[in-house]
């Protein structure tokens, strides 16, 4: 599966999560991602997890406006490997995402090294 069918599922799996009316919000977050997927995303998962594992992530609103958070981990190991955090700091202002860690949905990232 190539980034762009990636990509497509994890769109898919955020609005049912969050609902329709936030589609918009979740495409323009989308193409943010895909924007630094390659040089500061999947190069930081590919040296701490490896390629080819199944990873899950959690988005949060960030505490600055336009700024969404991307928590990463491998349930493999979460308790002796540290999860990581990205900011996607071109989100678009207004995010429905909680603000709050324990009030996010688990999503789960398959082939998103490729």
């Amino acid at each position: 599966m190539g980034l762009f069918a990636w990509l497509g599922s994890l769109l898919d799996q955020l609005i049912s999560w969050l609902g329709k009316l936030v589609a918009a919000f979740l495409e323009a977050l989308i193409l943010a991602i895909q924007a630094v997927w390659y040089t500061a995303i999947a190069s930081v998962l590919i040296s701490v997890f490896g390629a080819g594992v199944v990873l899950y992530a959690i988005f949060i609103a960030g505490a600055i406006a336009g700024e969404t958070l991307m928590e990463v981990w491998d349930p493999r190991y979460h308790d002796s490997k540290p999860s990581q955090v990205f900011s996607v700091r071109q989100a678009p202002q207004n995010s429905p995402l909680p603000t709050q860690r324990s009030e996010s949905n688990v999503v789960v990232l398959e082939h998103w090294a490729y």
